[in-house]
Order: structure tokens, then C-alpha cells, then sequence
């Protein structure tokens, strides 16, 4: 059955995960440890901002009370924050910012929403990337918030200042003995966490129906005949069928890790193999990637070991608007030259890689960050750039990707509504989108898995593959950020209309947010790391042995995929390789005699 007549089962499973008056947050809970360490600011030395119209900021003695009734354009109309502190700042200091918060549902649309930053003022600059600000779910009792920031570089007196803003959407929130406080250079590990707090961990009731649809839309019947010399059934044949593949992308992104030299990067090449059937390869035509010479010969390099490796590939990707070089930039007000230098770059990236085994490419990241591009070359020109893609490279699937669909807190539906808009302009304009990227880099403000669900049956209006492209939890809570791998994976593999699931990474030595990673830099495997290899290499992975009836059958419910099955009988074997795809039914016939 196509995913798109399952609309019935897709109902189902969103009526069981929920209506929106009763959705799941994910919200800060107790921290692990203390602030402890230098007092730097206490809650009196905090600076209360409203912008005129916008609400109000109130504090008496130790408690601060925001009033925002209705969101504003700006989150910091709304904001508490300290002056820049009066002492210089080392390159690796950590600081803290420390407080409880509770939002008042009387005044509060769901759960209280806040942003939080450590910065530089003039120019404002967050003090550490790519974390330097952070968006928390605030629940309605009182919850313990210790967010730490660790300074990239020296930063001179009177630059550095902390700041929780508020006005993102209505909201009445409480905010009690706040503080900064400096902690030197320690450890990641002796640093206070917010530990993330996932309702919903024990409501199997979700979980049931998605297990009800993985089987409907993840496996097929393999129905295996198992016959003697003379064409006659055996019956009692012990037949097995084990998985060798899986159907479904699970893939990761390597970057140049795998052809550098030394024990990590062995290690990481047997374990990318271990884990992954997919690898997205990077090809960023960027000051710092495939504009250089270097940069082509590593990324060639890379896709060299991939395919020898066997993996199926996917390419990030053809245009980036936000990040083409600056020398091209340069170029907007000459439109025939800017458009000669992205062309001339799509077509050399196209070229070098037209005789590789290239399953996906995203044609255009994250359009909606900077238009520049349209802005140039007309709006019409996305459709060009994805049918330039197709034209040259046929059997390859050409992915539109974005960000914050399932990470934008309240932008969310925002995001996703701009999204729908631009892959209708380019369907419009005659692009050949063949498929839709839908990100997922997670720090503290978890979708909940109603919420996920939705946006993914937004996106399923299309009738294209739908990926999650860019996963990982950027936490130290490693207990709940397992929790949130083993649903949203689980979710996303029961919709119909996905195809595949890629983590950005896996290990904590090759992470753009290195406490995202599934392994950690000494290759022991953290908790989120074990509910991958669970789920997908044995939960959700085929392994049974059973007997053949007295018509010689046996079938066998099977995930998506190449299987191994054998078929025994009196001493003699026989071995078969099948990509179950579909419902099918094989022939074993074994040398016996049925004499």
C-alpha cells in the first residue's frame, strides 16, 4: 500500500498520540549539582528591560515577575539581564547562569517559553559556539535552571554580561534567585546540567500503535517454499532468515574523519560500517570547503572511501546560499557574473561526482536564512538549480533541506508554513524536488511527539520521501536525551512517508556539538548510543528460525530488506539471498529424495 492512501492509519496514530490541549513538553528539571563557585552577579544587580507596550518586569526582594501578554516581534522586548561584569574573561572560563523559573498557567499560553545568553555587547557576539544562546521550555511549578557558557577566546573588562529574554510569546513567568556566578576553567564533567525533563517516558499507548504501524508499513511477508529433488514439499524444514540490510536509510554524516590517519579514525571508519548503511558526505562550495583545491581532494577522498566501503551516499550538498564563498558574494550587483560563478560551481561539483554511486543529494540548505541568491537571480532560479541537479545526475533524489521545524519552540509552525510555501514555489516554477529534509538538532526544547507527528503529516501533503537529515541532542542529561532518541526515532520510523534517518555525527572526537554524540571521545558507548544499535539491530532487525507446514511453507514477517535464508532438511542445506521489497515468495529446493 502507498503511503499516501494510508490516511486512516495515519488518524489513528495521531489520535493516540494526543490532542493539542494535552501535549507533551519537555521542560528543565532539577539540575544535577549546584552553581558553586565565584558570586559574580546576584539577583539586586540584574537590570530589568520592557520596552515601552510590551509588558512588564517587576522584582520584589528575590523573585523577578515577567508580564507579557501578547508575543512580540523580539524575544529581548522583555528581558532581564546583568551589566557586562567588571572583570576580564579568559579563554575557557565557564559561568553560570543560575535560577528557578515557573510559569503562571493562568497567564500562560501551555508552557512559558525562554532564551538565555551569555554575549559580548557592541557588537553583540554569544561567548560560546554554537551554544551561546539557548531556548528552555518553562513548565508550571517551580523547576531549577543551571546553564553554563564556556568563553571561546579572552574578552577584555566590562564586555561580557548574561541575559534571560522573555517576551517570546504570552506568557507570566517567575524567576527566582537568580545569579551568575564564574566557575574557572573546569571540566565539561564537574559542570551543574539542566536536566531535561521528558513527560511522557511511560505512555505506551502512543508506542503500541506506532509499533502497530512500523509492522504495516516496515515489513513485508516472506513466504518461503521449501521442496525436495522431485519438486515435493518438505514439511518440518527448518528454515531461517537473518537480516543483512536494511531498506531504510539509517545513515550519519562523516565529514573528513574517515580518511585521516591513526587509531581514531580506524576505529571510526569499522563503526560507521557497524552502525550506518548510509553516509552523508560533505561538498561545501564555501570559503572553506570545495573553493579550495584542498578542500575538493578531501572531499573526493572521502566519497572514494565511502563507495569502496559499500555505503549508499548521500551528497550536502549543491547550494548553500548562506555560506557561498565571499568572493561571489561580492558579486550581487553584477547579476550575469554571480550567476556564471554559482553555475560554474554547481556544474564542477556535478562533474566530479557523476560516476558515483550517489543515492541523495540536497540541492538547497536552509533557504529560508538568506535570500540572497532569489534576491539576485529571481525566485524562479531555486526550481533551475534543482532541475541542473536532475538533468545531470538522473538517479540520484533531490532533497530540499531546513531547520527548525522540529527545533523552533515557538517559531515552529512559522517555520513550517514558510517551508510548505517555498517547496510550492519551487514545484511551481517546474523544480524537480524529490524530496523533502527536515532537520532535528535538539538542545533543550524537545518537540513532543504529537507535535512531530503533525509536522510530519504537513509535509506529507507532497507525496515525497520525507528524511530526517540532522539529528542529535545537545545535552549533558544523557538519561533523558536516550529517552528522546529511542521516541523520536521510533515516531519517525513508524510515519509512512519517511524514508530515512540521519544522526549528524556519532562520535564525541567529530561533533559540531560534541555532547550530542552517541560515543564518546574514549569510543565507550553512551546510553543514546545504545538505544540505536537496539532498535535498529534488534528491535526492528529480522532473526527467527521456524519450521515449514505440511505444504513445506514458512513465512516469516520481515523488516524491509536483504536477508539471508537458509532452509534445512535431513543433513542438506540451501542458501538464498532475497530483497523483500514487496510481499514475496521464494523456492527453496534442497537435493533430498522424498523416497
Amino acid at each position: 500500500m502507498r503511503w499516501w492512501l494510508a490516511p486512516v492509519a495515519i488518524a489513528l496514530l495521531l489520535s493516540s498520540l494526543g490532542t493539542p490541549a494535552t501535549l507533551i513538553h519537555a521542560f528543565a528539571q532539577e539540575s544535577q549539582t549546584p552553581a558553586e563557585g565565584t558570586m559574580l552577579v546576584p539577583t539586586a544587580e540584574f537590570r530589568l528591560d520592557a520596552r515601552p507596550g510590551t509588558g512588564s518586569i517587576d522584582r520584589q526582594n528575590n523573585l523577578i515577575t515577567v508580564d507579557c501578554p501578547a508575543p512580540q516581534e523580539e524575544a529581548w522586548a522583555l528581558q532581564v539581564q546583568c551589566e557586562p561584569i567588571s572583570n576580564s574573561v579568559s579563554a575557557f572560563e565557564v559561568f553560570c547562569v543560575s535560577f528557578d523559573a515557573r510559569a503562571l498557567p493562568s497567564n500562560t499560553d501551555g508552557l512559558g517559553s525562554i532564551h538565555v545568553s551569555m554575549a559580548t555587547n557592541d557588537p553583540w557576539e554569544p561567548i560560546e559556539e554554537p551554544n551561546g544562546f539557548r531556548t528552555f521550555d518553562v513548565p508550571n511549578q517551580w523547576h531549577p535552571f543551571r546553564i553554563c557558557f564556556r568563553a571561546k577566546q579572552d574578552y577584555d573588562a566590562k564586555r561580557v554580561y548574561a541575559s534571560i529574554q522573555c517576551a517570546e510569546k504570552k506568557q507570566r513567568l517567575e524567576i527566582r534567585d537568580l545569579k551568575l556566578v564564574g566557575l574557572g576553567n573546569v571540566p565539561d564533567a564537574s559542570l551543574p546540567f539542566t536536566r531535561l525533563f521528558y513527560p511522557g517516558a511511560d505512555n505506551d499507548a502512543w508506542r503500541s500503535e506506532a509499533q502497530r504501524s512500523i509492522d504495516r508499513h516496515r515489513k513485508r511477508n516472506l513466504t518461503i517454499r521449501v521442496v525436495d529433488a522431485a519438486g515435493q514439499p518438505l514439511a518440518g524444514a527448518t528454515v531461517q532468515v537473518q537480516q543483512q540490510k536494511h531498506d531504510y536509510a539509517f545513515g550519519t554524516f562523516v565529514g573528513n574523519t574517515p580518511i585521516h590517519a591513526g587509531e581514531d579514525a580506524a576505529k571510526f571508519r569499522d563503526q560507521t560500517k557497524r552502525w550506518f548503511n548510509r553516509v552523508t558526505l560533505p561538498r561545501y562550495w564555501a570559503d572553506w570547503g570545495t573553493d579550495r583545491p584542498a578542500g575538493v581532494v578531501k572531499a573526493d577522498a572521502t566519497a572514494e572511501w565511502a563507495i569502496d566501503a559499500g555505503f549508499e551516499i548521500k551528497n550536502h550538498l549543491l547550494l548553500y546560499p548562506q555560506f557561498i564563498p565571499d568572493r561571489v558574494k561580492q558579486l550581487a550587483d553584477q547579476p550575469s557574473r554571480f550567476q556564471t560563478e554559482i553555475e560554474t560551481a554547481m556544474d564542477a561539483a556535478l562533474e566530479r561526482t557523476r560516476d558515483m554511486p550517489i543515492a541523495v543529494w540536497d540541492a538547497i540548505n536552509e533557504l529560508r536564512d538568506v535570500s540572497l541568491v532569489g534576491d539576485v537571480l529571481g525566485r524562479d532560479y531555486y526550481a533551475d538549480v534543482f532541475n541542473r541537479g536532475q538533468r545531470s545526475q538522473p538517479n540520484a533524489r533531490w532533497f530540499i533541506n531546513e531547520y527548525g521545524l522540529m527545533t523552533g519552540g515557538s517559531e515552529r509552525s512559522k517555520h513550517l508554513a514558510t517551508y510548505i510555501q517555498q517547496i510550492e514555489q519551487i514545484l511551481d516554477s517546474g523544480g524537480a524536488v524529490e524530496g523533502i529534509g527536515v532537520q532535528g538538532h535538539f538542545q533543550a526544547d524537545l518537540i513532543t511527539m504529537p507535535e512531530a507527528w503533525k509536522i510530519l503529516n504537513e509535509l506529507s501533503r507532497f507525496q515525497l520521501p520525507i528524511e530526517i537529515t540532522e539529528f542529535d541532542v545537545d545535552t549533558r542529561d544523557e538519561a533523558t536525551q536516550a529517552q528522546f532518541t529511542r521516541d523520536f526515532l521510533t515516531l519517525v520510523f513508524a510515519h509512512p512517508a519517511t524514508t530515512g534517518f540521519t544522526t549528524w555525527g556519532f562520535w564525541e572526537g567529530d561533533m559540531w556539538r560534541p555532547h550530542g554524540a552517541m560515543i564518546r571521545e574514549d569510543w565507550t558507548i553512551k546510553p543514546n548510543g545504545q538505544v540505536w544499535e537496539e532498535l535498529i539491530f534488534q528491535t526492528w532487525w529480522t532473526d527467527q528460525t521456524v519450521q515449514t507446514n505440511a505444504d513445506g511453507i514458512a513465512i516469516v514477517r520481515a523488516f524491509r530488506g536483504t536477508h539471508r535464508v537458509q532452509a534445512e532438511a535431513q543433513d542438506w542445506a540451501r542458501i538464498r539471498t532475497a530483497n523483500l521489497l514487496e510481499d514475496e515468495t521464494i523456492t527453496l529446493q534442497i537435493g533430498v529424495s522424498g523416497e
